[in-house]
């Protein structure tokens, strides 16, 4: 005895069980909940890319510009090698004489706090050797320098274990 009614009746689910309710409010308590995520990072987060001091940073660009010159009037190139805590270079180019020592910049493309300065003494064979006191694997931004002969390289690269990289302008 089914009328033609009963045909059309369904046993009612309570309204959390149903998979469209679930889904409805499911997608905005998930974006409300990612949104507070994403807020405290931005709030608590250090922007270290954003620079405060544009002046200087204009300045130094300028500056580095003429050290950049420099060091391509002279062919400045630079063959190094990173091996877990050390890293050597070959340096050539039209120099009058070698340079007792050189500063390498290290600069993480996001991170200061991975940034490094490592100051590279010059060995008995020519070469330059300095130690590095954190891994740098990865990209990075190089910029190699001499003091005392007022020149600068700049390049980027991937730095891997053993593997040779070239620094030249």
């Amino acid at each position: 005895m089914n009328s033609p009614l009963n045909k059309y009746d369904k046993t009612l689910t309570p309204w959390y069980k149903e998979p469209w309710m679930l889904l409805v409010a499911g997608v905005p308590i998930i974006a409300i909940c990612w949104g507070m995520v994403i807020l405290t990072l931005a709030f608590t987060g250090k922007d270290s890319l954003v620079s405060d001091s544009y002046y200087k940073d204009g300045m130094a660009y300028t500056e580095n510009k003429t050290l950049i010159n420099k060091a391509k009037r002279l062919q400045v190139k630079a063959d190094m090698v990173y091996n877990q805590d050390e890293i050597r270079i070959i340096l050539s180019g039209y120099l009058d004489e070698q340079p007792t020592f050189l500063q390498l910049q290290l600069i993480h493309p996001t991170l200061e706090t991975r940034d490094e300065s490592v100051l590279l003494q010059q060995t008995s064979d020519g070469s330059y050797l300095g130690l590095s006191e954190n891994s740098h694997l990865g990209k990075r931004k190089l910029w190699l320098q001499s003091p005392e002969q007022e020149w600068m390289l700049k390049d980027e690269a991937l730095i891997e274990n053993g593997k040779a990289l070239s620094l030249r302008q």
